[in-house]
């Protein structure tokens, strides 16, 4: 099973641009509300299943567009709950 990870944005219009972006390029990706745990600040994030290789790429290409990400979070299912761990 593939890790899903979290890209956190400043803001909604950034989310938004960026997964227009990424699936112009073919990635597939899926805007989500932002989970309460990794901030309240902005409402939405984009998740993105993948190893590590291609989420430190998809990164790169993020923030050649000059878009500042405050962080990329992997998800982790523990029990019923879900922890994210900071990659980036």
């Amino acid at each position: 099973m593939t890790a899903k990870y979290y890209f956190v944005f400043n803001s909604r219009s950034q989310a938004i641009h960026i997964e227009a972006k990424l699936k112009d390029e073919g990635y597939c990706s899926v805007l989500r509300p932002t989970p309460g745990k990794l901030g309240k600040a902005c409402s939405y994030s984009l998740v993105i299943s993948g190893d590590l290789m291609r989420i430190k790429h998809i990164r790169e290409q993020i923030l050649g567009c000059k878009i500042c990400l405050k962080g990329v979070y992997k998800a982790s299912k523990i029990g019923r709950s879900i922890n994210y761990t900071k990659v980036f």
